[in-house]
Order: C-alpha cells, then sequence, then structure tokens
C-alpha cells in the first residue's frame, strides 16, 4: 500500500490489495461465519455481537485508500460517549478531529467520542506503582477514564475549544489550556453532583488528574469539592464567567499578533493559523518563531494563569 500511495505501485500490488481486502475472516477467531472487510458494516456488526463494548469503524480517506479503528468503548449509561482502548489503528487515519475526540458512527449517524485511550498507558503504569491500587487491571482503567469523563472531562472538554486547543499545543501554552479546561468545568458541570460523587471516594480521581492528566487547577477544584466545603456557587462561576471573557480577549490578541514566524513576518498571526490549520505544527515549529510571538505567548500565559488564580480564589468564599 506504500508504493501505491507514493504512485510506484503495480497492478500486482492493487491485485494483491484487493484479495486481503475480500478475504474472509472470523469474529472471533474459529467462528463459523466469516466476512470480508470490504463490508465494513459488517465485519463492524460480527465484533459488536462478541462484545457490546467493542467498535469497529471503516473510513476511505480523501485519496480513496481505507482507515480502520478497532476500539473499545465506555458502557455507562450516565456517561459521555468514551473511547477508552484502541486496539487497532491505522497509521493513516481521519477518525480524531483533535487529540482529545473520535468521530464514529452510532445509531446510524456520527457521534464525537471522547478520546480517554491515549492516558491509558500512563494511568495503568501509575496504579502499578501506587500502594492502595496494587497491580491495574483493565477494569480499574475503564472505571477511573469513565469517571474523569462522567464527572470532569465531558463539561471540560467541548467541540468549540478545538481552535484554541490546537493552537495551544503548537505553541506551548500550558496555562491557557488548563485555564480553558478549569471554566469549561466551573461552567458545564452541576458541581454538587460532583461534590456528592467524590466526597466518600476521592483519592482515585484527584490522584488521576494530579498524576496521570497533570492538571493541578482541576484536581484542586475536585480537591475542595471533596472536602464537603461548597464553594459559594453564584460567586464562583460569575468569576468564571469573568476570567473566560478576558481569556477570550487575551486569546483575540494573541493571534492578532504580527510577525509571528519568520518569513511570514507579513502576516498576522491569525492568518497563518486559519491558512495552515492542518500543518500548523510544521509550519509554526519552534525554529521559525520570533520575538514578537515569543513576547505575546508569555502574555497570554501569564494572563491564563491569573485567570486560574482567581477561579480558585473564588473557593474560598464557601457557603456555611
Amino acid at each position: 500500500m506504500t508504493r501505491i500511495r507514493a504512485g510506484e505501485g503495480t497492478l500486482q500490488d492493487v491485485q494483491a490489495l484487493e484479495t486481503i481486502l475480500r478475504q474472509p475472516i472470523a469474529i472471533p477467531a474459529g467462528a463459523s461465519r466469516k466476512v470480508p472487510l470490504v463490508m465494513p458494516g459488517n465485519v463492524a456488526s460480527e465484533v459488536r455481537s462478541v462484545c457490546r463494548a467493542l467498535h469497529f469503524e471503516a473510513h476511505a480517506m480523501p485519496d480513496r485508500f481505507p482507515c480502520y479503528l478497532l476500539c473499545r468503548t465506555g458502557t455507562d449509561w450516565d456517561a459521555p460517549d468514551t473511547v477508552l482502548d484502541e486496539l487497532y489503528l491505522s497509521a493513516r487515519n481521519d477518525f480524531f478531529p483533535d487529540e482529545r475526540f473520535v468521530l464514529l458512527m452510532r445509531g446510524g449517524r456520527s457521534r464525537t467520542f471522547l478520546r480517554l485511550s491515549p492516558l491509558r498507558p500512563k494511568l495503568r503504569r501509575h496504579l502499578g506503582g501506587w500502594p492502595i491500587a496494587g497491580k491495574a487491571d483493565d477494569r480499574e482503567c475503564d472505571d477511573i477514564l469513565e469517571t474523569a469523563a462522567k464527572l470532569v472531562l465531558g463539561a471540560a472538554w467541548y467541540e468549540d475549544q478545538r481552535l484554541p486547543f490546537h493552537v495551544a499545543d503548537v505553541f506551548s501554552l500550558a496555562q491557557f489550556r488548563a485555564a480553558l479546561e478549569v471554566m469549561g468545568f466551573v461552567l458545564g458541570s452541576d458541581l454538587y453532583k460532583v461534590s456528592t460523587a467524590i466526597r466518600d471516594d476521592n483519592e482515585t480521581l484527584i490522584d488521576f488528574f494530579e498524576n496521570v492528566y497533570e492538571s493541578e487547577p482541576l484536581a484542586a477544584l475536585l480537591r475542595h469539592l471533596a472536602s464537603g466545603t461548597m464553594p459559594h456557587m453564584a460567586n464562583l462561576e460569575a468569576k468564571a464567567r469573568e476570567a473566560f471573557v478576558k481569556l477570550n480577549c487575551g486569546f483575540s490578541a494573541f493571534l492578532s499578533t504580527a510577525g509571528p514566524l519568520r518569513d511570514m513576518e507579513k502576516q498576522q498571526l491569525y492568518k497563518v493559523v486559519l491558512g495552515c490549520f492542518f500543518n500548523l505544527r510544521e509550519v509554526a515549529a519552534r525554529e521559525t518563531w520570533t520575538p514578537s510571538i515569543e513576547q505575546a505567548r508569555e502574555t497570554l500565559e501569564a494572563l491564563s494563569g491569573e485567570c486560574t488564580r482567581d477561579v480558585l480564589a473564588a473557593l474560598d468564599s464557601s457557603t456555611a
């Protein structure tokens, strides 16, 4: 397939690829019924008949070559749609609009799933060295990831963040990303429900956000909610809304930065971001940054840290 994509394939290569795709396979191994990969709908049905958490999907890339994903999804009906584990993924694929989300078909329509699978290896390693957890197993990892999605990330992540998160990743805006998540969590969650859920069993979830996801602001919020001392909700949400407005203004100013990259000194950053969105990481590599973007980055990071601290400070104005 590599030779074909490069324009160096022969008719024999195409025929060999077609033979592989049309070859019936048994799901599971040893089953009497077999289906070929050229019938992805049938393959998906057979996979789901093995276990309802298994999901198989095939997409056609823009060059018409297929890509495949076999994953395990969450089964908690009360949690957001989540991908907990990726069992097979084609090297070239179009399943992820960004690193946090997966686009999959469910019930005849495209749906957005939270992609927690990249956190799984680090979570497993961490649990293996955590005395109260002992040796981690798949079920334990699933439970922690689904709880994190249900109580925190389902609100902290939303699709409108795609552009700012992508820019944050490319320009190493860790404070900005953390601030966006804090605002999303405070404004999008039922904090009373979260507090009740973690009050009696909070250590694992807080530890996850401290040591696996590594977001101290989210961990601090959860630690306060787990203490049983509820903040004054009106004050907290007002402060989060105020901080969110300041953050948006700061991000707008960052995107207006002139001369952000070498050889693009006549462009404002937003033109580079929108014009090169899908290969921004290559276009805006660190070695191309100019002093103007370095200064703009420091300004936005300082503002983001200030916004996060303002929201966390509102936790101290608690109800009796």
